[in-house]
């Protein structure tokens, strides 16, 4: 076990990907959900007052009665209140505890589990969400996949909503290494484990790689977290490429006015119209 062990711990290559079933897990996907619905956590979802005033721009950007794609939904938190606003709403997550808790709870909407790099629509949105960083967990190349399935899924002028961190996120990181013992079990097991952790950057310090190695009496455990920051300049010489146009940036997704200080950066692109 030793070797393996030394095999998980060294720093990993660049978006390589580990291959635990982290989603769905059925521990860590509980927590997962846990945090979700906590109102006052800002973890596996942002604080329920922060996603209200989300909600509530979004509302004045998206015109009435459009078809809205919710991508990474988890429990449908911003889904729920969308389709509350009269929006006609698809959510989607790759995360089976999170769909069932969606579609238990919320009737209005249309929940799918599935991995959203899958996606296979052709113009049947009008508009697209991927809040609250998502974007920049993909790999380079998951992101490209990404942005061709959201162009491709918007109808015409359809729009795609979406924010990541800035480098204001990873000014004061360094690589580093921690580890902490869990008698009773925590996050990332149920059983009495030791927790491995480490972050190494990469790419000039805009990719952060988060490790996670889990030692129990029997088994071992590795996740792999990654993060990309970016600039309103790097974001947009990534996603313009792709055809879409660049309607608006903001400082958040509440739609705070763009001042290029804040932590997180939101785009607003649009597909072009048909000639």
């Amino acid at each position: 076990m030793i070797n393996h062990l030394f095999s998980l711990a060294r720093q990993p290559a660049l978006w390589q990907r580990s291959v635990e079933p982290f989603w769905n897990d059925g521990h860590i996907s509980k927590q997962m959900l846990e945090a979700h619905l906590n109102p006052d956590w800002e973890a596996a979802s942002r604080r329920h007052s922060d996603i209200d005033c989300s909600v509530k721009w979004l509302s004045r950007l998206i015109p009435p009665g459009s078809r809205i794609l919710d991508l990474g939904c988890g429990p449908g938190l911003y889904t729920k209140r969308l389709s509350e606003q009269g929006y006609n709403v698809t959510g989607l997550d790759f995360s089976r505890r999170s769909i069932a808790y969606a579609q238990e709870h919320d009737t209005r909407s249309r929940y799918i589990y599935q991995n959203y790099l899958e996606l296979n629509y052709t113009e049947a949105f009008d508009s697209i969400t991927l809040i609250y960083c998502d974007y920049g967990a993909l790999t380079l190349s998951e992101r490209n996949t990404l942005l061709s399935k959201v162009y491709r899924a918007l109808k015409p002028g359809g729009l795609f909503i979406f924010d990541v961190f800035t480098q204001k996120t990873n000014w004061s990181k360094q690589d580093s290494t921690s580890w902490r013992v869990y008698p009773d079990g925590g996050f990332w097991n149920a059983e009495p484990h030791v927790c491995l952790e480490a972050s190494y950057f990469f790419e000039g310090h805009t990719v952060e790689a988060r490790q996670t190695v889990i030692l129990t009496d029997y088994e071992l455990h590795h996740y792999l977290i990654w993060n990309t920051v970016f600039t309103q300049v790097t974001l947009a010489e990534e996603v313009l490429p792709w055809g879409f146009q660049l309607d608006s940036v903001y400082d958040d997704s509440c739609g705070s006015p763009y001042t290029g200080g804040a932590d997180t950066l939101c785009f607003v692109l649009r597909k072009a119209q048909r000639a």
